[in-house]
């Protein structure tokens, strides 16, 4: 039988360390894992070659005689020890490395959140979520809130995994253990539960979708693990005059037609009450004037943002005959100037024609 190049099988060189060897090894095994590939006959040999070269690698003296007389040396027992080259009926094949680890190593621990692994047997109590709804004044200038939750306050034993917070099961030719469904991994379910009044102190500057984790105020841990968190998941409230971009303000404001000809000075609304803005003559319909300093605090910093104000010229639907003369005579001024607005309009419009 020829030799196995078990460091090529996993993707390695022969000087690579212990560590390099299982990063690999996990990377590999969660790429070709059968859950991940169901039916898929190549991955399945390939994940048994992969597991059959960490058997080896991952163990110091067996890699030292691999290194010396190659995989001749394991043949007849199989890689791992075990007649005939399988695995472990117990548990998963690959130098004490589970099926929980690599999910939690290539999904982020999304999987194992909040079960209970057989090396923690006092696991923390479960998150709560509390979904609040703040006035967009509360959410600009922070506010003291109290919520009522209910939260767990003793346990019961859960049946299905006996308390462990684990079932096991078989797929194949190996077997793996994975969270109970049942109770999510914790090994209990509530038995008493309590009202609460949280207080919660909600920072100047959250916005939609901010969430707020407020420690030990989830539910008690099991036996002497630690109380699970609370989650304030926050949403604000429109607001009739402002809108919100980031840390900064936008408000629409009406101009008279005067006021945009000859300038002037209007009261606008800001976050702290009337301001008064001045207008530059020959404002255009639109234009938008920066109020440095007037908008909303940045949640993780120092800075406050801005409040842009947008100009619009309204036109009025009805005028008295007072209003019209006056219009008809500014209309007649405007003509008169030779370098009026609408000369170059009104010129191209001639030589269009003629």
């Amino acid at each position: 039988m020829s030799s196995k190049d078990f460091y090529s099988t996993l993707g390695v060189s022969k000087n690579s360390s212990d560590d390099e060897i299982k990063k690999s090894y996990k990377k590999l095994a969660f790429k070709y894992h059968p859950d991940r590939n169901k039916g898929d006959k190549k991955s399945e040999e390939k994940f048994k070659e992969i597991n059959e070269a960490y058997q080896i690698l991952g163990d110091s003296e067996k890699r030292s005689q691999y290194d010396a007389y190659g995989s001749s040396a394991f043949e007849g027992a199989g890689a791992g020890g075990f007649p005939g080259g399988g695995f472990p009926g117990g548990g998963f094949a690959g130098g004490g490395i589970d099926i929980e680890d690599l999910m939690n190593d290539f999904l982020g621990g999304g999987r194992g959140r909040g079960r209970r692994s057989s090396r923690e047997r006092s696991p923390k109590g479960r998150d709560l979520k509390y979904d609040l709804h703040l006035e967009f004044e509360q959410a600009v200038k922070g506010a003291q809130m109290n919520v009522q939750i209910r939260k767990a306050k003793s346990y019961k034993t859960c049946n299905a995994c006996a308390g462990s917070g684990e079932v096991n099961y078989s797929q194949g030719f190996f077997s793996v253990s994975r969270g109970c469904d049942s109770c999510g991994g914790i090994g209990a379910f509530p038995q008493e539960t309590e009202h609460k009044t949280v207080k919660v102190k909600v920072p100047p500057g959250v916005d939609n979708g901010t969430q707020l984790r407020i420690r030990n105020e989830g539910d008690i841990g099991v036996g002497s693990g630690p109380n699970g968190d609370l989650y304030v998941n926050i949403s604000v409230k429109d607001h009739p005059l402002f809108q919100r971009e980031d840390e900064n303000l936008i408000c629409e404001v009406p101009i008279s037609i005067p006021n945009a000809v000859i300038g002037g000075s209007i009261d606008i609304p800001t976050l702290e009450g009337k301001s008064e803005l001045k207008i530059p003559p020959g404002i255009q319909p639109g234009q938008i004037m920066r109020l440095k300093g007037k908008g909303i605090k940045d949640l993780r910093s120092s800075r406050i943002g801005d409040l842009y104000v947008k100009l619009n010229i309204v036109i009025p639907k009805t005028t008295s005959s007072k209003q019209k003369k006056i219009m008809q005579d500014f209309q007649k001024e405007i003509d008169k100037e030779a370098s009026n607005p609408f000369s170059d309009y009104i010129n191209k419009v001639k030589d269009f024609f003629s």
